[in-house]
């Protein structure tokens, strides 16, 4: 009869390698030279405030660009929303599946018109 031998298998002992992390001291300066100095403060001058409305962003969001085209009438397809975004086709198909469809609860309808597919908001 014969007797199978099983062979121990050598495996090496794996350390693991732990780095202290201490934060810099960055410009370490005495706390009283710290009071000697005059504090900086900025002011907004008027003309800055009155360039940019509180409620409208400065630039609309590519987000915000993909729902407007949706919003049309026809709707637009993968390549129209590609030039406008720069983003790639399943970019586009993700964001439309997974935010506006789902997150913000909007109903998309794709529909392929001479072999071109088009999505459009419907409005409600």
């Amino acid at each position: 009869m014969r007797t199978a031998t099983i062979k121990k298998s050598t495996t090496k002992s794996v350390k693991p390698i732990i780095k202290k992390v201490t934060p810099k001291k960055v410009n370490a300066v005495p706390t009283k030279a710290k009071e000697a100095q005059p504090s900086q403060t900025l002011i907004a001058t008027p003309s800055t405030t009155q360039d940019q409305p509180q409620n409208q962003p400065q630039a609309q969001s590519k987000q915000s660009q993909l729902i407007a085209l949706l919003s049309s009438p026809n709707g637009s397809d993968i390549q129209e929303l590609m030039q406008v975004t720069g983003w790639q086709a399943h970019s586009i198909r993700g964001v439309i599946s997974g935010v506006i469809r789902k997150r913000l609860g909007l109903a998309v309808i794709s529909e392929k018109i001479d072999g071109v597919h088009r999505y459009r908001i419907e409005a409600a």
